[in-house]
């Protein structure tokens, strides 16, 4: 989207306004953060829609990159809310993507965590533009390595996340890390149930949906598991199928996903796993994933099935000859 003369014009003095007052003396300042910046970040979402175009957004961004460096975490943490708040349409339109990386991840470096923590949240949330910049595949990578403090841990885990749903080369570099946080005794529960949770994303390529899948199928073999872990793993794979080209690879690995639920919704006792496993094969019938005829049977009759009035699952999706 090109600007006119005049748009571009008004635009850049609505940007010095803004930065006017950010830039004001301080009047009290409560928390870190000055009444005057509160309202100049505020004023961003209205820049954005009124003045859509890439020189306007990549110079508004930059500024923000800027700010965030160099002010203190009180700041930091509402500059990341403008941000978490942009559009995917006005991020697209950043111009000078390695000068924001360059201007944003030195924080990283800081002895500060909770500064750290809220530059992995920003790259998160920017994860769509800088999906396969290999700095800041190394920094998150480095930081979710180190991170012991649960702040840090859980952005560095977020990172990654939105990380690995856009990019497709960071699955394959952070897998190892991944496996590794999950084997480690130290780490907590929520913080692991996140880590499982990233193989949801490892679906583009078709080596790396195996080997989520196959690390999944591991821990699901752990012996205790806890109905929070089963769920999580058992979604994540459903997830990892309906949407990855694993699902178009073989009918081995749908009808092995099935058996899998059903097998779960059946002789699991646990009624949270049930309930599970139950929503999993519903969302599977609802991505016209195909049911074979014993499968249906089995979870049409199953008690269970019956009881929550939802005997239809996927009798109106195509079924495998049996």
């Amino acid at each position: 989207m090109a600007a006119s003369g005049n748009a571009q014009t008004d635009g850049h003095r609505a940007l010095l306004e803004i930065e006017s007052r950010f830039n004001a003396k301080s009047r009290g300042v409560v928390l870190g953060i000055q009444g005057s910046q509160l309202l100049a970040l505020a004023m961003f979402a209205d820049l954005f829609e009124r003045f859509p175009y890439p020189v306007m957004i990549n110079a508004a961004l930059l500024k923000l990159a800027d700010w965030f460096r160099t002010s203190n975490n009180a700041v930091k943490f509402h500059i990341y809310k403008v941000l978490k708040n942009a559009s995917d349409e006005h991020l697209a339109r950043v111009i000078n993507i390695e000068e924001m990386v360059r201007r944003v991840t030195p924080v990283l470096s800081s002895n500060d965590l909770l500064a750290r923590a809220l530059t992995l949240r920003v790259l998160g949330c920017i994860s769509m533009i800088i999906a396969d910049n290999m700095e800041v595949h190394h920094a998150v990578l480095e930081r979710l390595a180190d991170a012991t403090e649960r702040v840090e841990m859980e952005a560095a885990i977020w990172a990654t996340d939105r990380l690995c749903a856009c990019s497709t080369q960071f699955p394959s570099i952070v897998f190892p890390q991944i496996i590794s946080k999950l084997n480690d005794p130290s780490i907590s529960f929520d913080s692991k149930l996140r880590l499982v949770k990233v193989f949801q994303h490892m679906h583009r390529d078709m080596r790396m949906a195996d080997k989520a899948k196959a690390a999944c199928l591991e821990l699901l073999g752990t012996a205790d598991l806890g109905e929070n872990l089963v769920n999580t793993i058992l979604r994540t794979m459903t997830l990892l199928l309906s949407e990855g080209l694993i699902m178009s690879q073989t009918s081995t690995d749908r009808t092995d996903q099935v058996d899998r639920l059903i097998n779960y919704l059946i002789h699991d006792n646990r009624e949270k796993v049930r309930m599970s496993a139950l929503d999993d094969l519903i969302l599977l019938a609802r991505k016209d994933m195909s049911f074979d005829r014993n499968q249906i049977m089995a979870s049409k009759e199953h008690d269970f099935v019956s009881r929550y009035g939802m005997t239809d699952i996927p009798s109106n999706r195509a079924f495998c000859a049996s």
